[in-house]
């Protein structure tokens, strides 16, 4: 026997009470992708610097192999660029000399305010800060990339954040094999 309209029981959702569900997790999961992409944006940042740097390296190390010159990485506190050995004059031998690239893809490159590179060759520390005055009385790279595509040297870059105290190190072997490794706090 049919029961009346008025005593039906309800069986399932309304379209409207599925439309709210879906609306409250949207929100929900909006702030969750919010709080974390907050909470590690130094760390992305830091990471992504690392792995700009180790591009630029393996596509330096590329270069260098096809167009038979030789490279150089100079680090600052804040920036780092790179240079080729301009052979000059065939005559002169005086005037090689060491120039900075500024094309697209090597142009000298700038970190965020808030971070700073430390520099390590084959185990030394190396005094950032006395870069800019080595410059200014003959300009040379601190690192070298030959022509073979080796590296001169084994070194590691540290990319911190000075506020956060957090840092991510670019290890880079003679070979021009390199890793990049998140610091512990």
């Amino acid at each position: 026997m049919p029961c009346p309209a008025n005593e039906r029981q309800q069986q399932g959702f309304t379209l409207l009470e599925v439309l709210v569900v879906v609306f409250i997790v949207g929100v929900i999961a909006t702030m969750f992708t919010l709080a974390v992409g907050v909470a590690g944006g130094v760390d992305r940042e830091l990471r992504q610097e690392a792995e700009r740097l180790d591009t630029l390296i393996r596509l330096a190390q590329e270069d260098a192999t096809v167009q038979a010159h030789e490279l150089g990485i100079r680090f600052y506190p804040q920036r780092y660029e790179f240079s080729v050995w301009s052979r000059g004059q065939i005559a002169d031998p005086g005037d090689d000399s060491w120039v900075q690239i500024q094309d697209e893809v090597f142009a000298p490159r700038k970190l965020d305010k808030s971070f700073e590179f430390e520099l390590e060759i084959e185990g030394r520390s190396v005094v950032l800060e006395n870069s800019a005055k080595e410059v200014e009385k003959s300009y040379k790279p601190q690192l070298f990339i030959f022509s073979s595509g080796d590296i001169s040297d084994a070194f590691l870059v540290r990319i911190r954040d000075r506020v956060e105290r957090r840092s991510y190190t670019l290890e880079v072997a003679t070979d021009g094999t390199t890793k990049i490794v998140r610091d512990d706090d």
